[in-house]
């Protein structure tokens, strides 16, 4: 098995249903997906993230990576926010 990152836009199960009644999907009921999936190909994680959306729908189609978003950003070099990286190790001094 290998781990996969998808992520993408899907529509609540409640958006949904607004849209049945009014034909109009709220802003509000669009949510970000983000979720690394451990699975055998990419077509199986693309399945395990649909049914984590538990009824609702994909707004576009999911992006699908090996890499996460950390990961990306951090190879192109992205600036971190202050305080966010991980501190470094104090040298003990010799007595």
């Amino acid at each position: 098995m290998e781990q996969y990152w998808v992520e993408g836009l899907f529509a609540n199960r409640q958006g949904i249903r607004k849209e049945q009644k009014t034909g109009v999907m709220p802003a509000t009921a669009i949510e970000p997906f983000a979720r690394a999936l451990w699975a055998n190909s990419p077509d199986e994680a693309v399945r395990m993230a649909t049914e984590a959306l538990k009824g609702g729908r994909w707004i576009e189609s999911p992006r699908i990576s090996r890499l996460t978003e950390e990961q990306r950003m951090r190879a192109i070099g992205a600036p971190e926010f202050p305080g966010l990286a991980t501190p470094s190790r104090r040298k003990r001094a010799k007595g």
